[in-house]
């Protein structure tokens, strides 16, 4: 009798523990197809900005755990943004080449949380909602993804990154059964490029250079208005779109559940950027207009044009080489002319013309912002754009006046 007994609380020992590793949560029961219990339990994971340039955005990947399974494939995160780089191609060479090759990879999930906890950001989880029938299609097209001929892609900032991936698998799997929730407040539209910027002061005020070239990069082609889709290449966005999306009309996720508290302490830095660029003008545009500091004038205005010369290259190589969608059509190349690094070295009469050239472009580039057709980063390209035109007028009137004076046959201006 008491080994019946004993063999009876076991087995209802055993029943009970099988029994806890299914997701048998009532939201997913209500679904049509859904079963009381699944053995697949998957949720979607935002991870906060660390402070690697890469990770200024955040990152998303998607957690399967299958009580079917043991080992390492019992509980894995896919994890779709990982650099693979060589010796003979390194990261560098990617970026220059604008070919950034990445990949999908999977993790455990422990080998995952000791990496954000090692960095101290932030994880949250929402387990997904889902019938078994469309947790096992979405698992199924996960490890697809995984496989070796299917995990390299070519990276994109904002049309192709983990977020765009793992929103492309769900339309893939589900078709217009998925249904996105909204990333913004009713009524409110912003361009592409705009989503960045509102990620948060915190995450961008230590990586200031960042965020002014990448201001500058951005082409006409991301002063479009976004989607709601397209919005959510950003790791918060794609969490808040994905908290209110549907399947077949029924929520699709859970309630957020804290991890990992962000722990990332952001360095209170000053924008570097604005202050050098003002220190340039403040410098040179007394210098061009004060005969005394003419030497000085004339030292500081061909490093502006020299600057702002490599930014226009910068500029050009990058829409060439169609690294990204974004920077392509860019109409800041108007006011960082290319030609400004061998403007110096021409004869006045090339220089007489060249000024009102550059100027007029310069009042192009500044309508083109106004009518909003592309946005120009003012609050740091302001002093460049004042000097430049400081720079290009006192060129003009000393052309000029060289012209001048040697038709009259006297000393040029120097």
């Amino acid at each position: 009798m008491l080994r019946r007994a004993l063999f009876l609380i076991l087995f209802v020992a055993l029943c009970a523990r099988v029994y806890a590793q299914h997701d048998s949560s009532t939201a997913v029961a209500a679904q049509p197809g859904a079963g009381m219990e699944s053995h697949l339990r998957i949720s979607l994971l935002t991870c906060s900005p660390g402070a690697e340039i890469y990770e200024t955005f955040g990152h998303s990947a998607i957690r399967v755990l299958d009580s079917n399974k043991t080992g390492r494939e019992r509980d894995i995160v896919y994890n779709y943004g990982f650099l693979d780089s060589s010796p003979d191609n390194t990261v560098m060479h990617q970026f220059l080449t604008g070919r950034v090759q990445v990949y999908l990879a999977t993790n455990t999930i422990k080998e995952f949380n000791y990496q954000y906890s090692t960095e101290k950001r932030g994880v949250e989880e929402q387990v997904f909602l889902l019938s078994n029938n469309d947790k096992m299609a979405l698992a199924a097209a996960l490890e697809n993804n995984a496989r070796r001929e299917n995990r390299y892609y070519e990276y994109s900032s904002a049309y192709d990154n983990c977020c765009t991936r793992i929103l492309g698998i769900f339309f893939k799997v589900f078709g217009n059964r998925f249904v996105p929730g909204p990333t913004l407040p009713s009524g409110v539209k912003l361009p592409l490029r705009d989503f960045t910027d509102r990620c948060g002061p915190e995450t961008i005020q230590h990586k200031y250079w960042f965020s002014v070239a990448m201001n500058i990069l951005y082409g006409y082609r991301a002063n479009k208005i976004a989607t709601n889709s397209e919005s959510m290449y950003i790791a918060d966005y794609f969490r808040d779109g994905m908290a209110g999306a549907t399947v077949d009309g029924h929520a699709l996720c859970g309630p957020k559940v804290m991890i990992f508290e962000d722990g990332v302490k952001w360095p209170d830095t000053p924008d570097e950027p604005a202050i050098l660029f003002w220190a340039i003008a403040v410098i040179t545009i007394p210098a061009l207009v004060m005969m005394r500091f003419r030497t000085l004038g004339t030292i500081m205005g061909t490093a502006v044009l020299f600057l702002t010369g490599l930014i226009g290259c910068g500029i050009v190589y990058f829409w060439a080489i169609d690294a990204e969608p974004g920077w392509k059509d860019n109409f800041n190349v108007l006011w960082a002319l290319p030609t400004n690094l061998i403007i110096p070295f021409c004869s006045s009469r090339i220089k007489s013309k060249y000024s009102v050239v550059a100027l007029f472009l310069i009042g192009a580039g500044l309508v083109i912002h106004v009518l909003k057709i592309q946005s120009i980063p003012l609050e740091e390209v302001t002093p460049l754009l004042l000097t430049l035109i400081f720079v290009h007028g006192v060129m003009y009137r000393k052309a000029i006046l060289t012209i001048f004076l040697r038709k009259k046959n006297l000393k040029p201006v120097k």
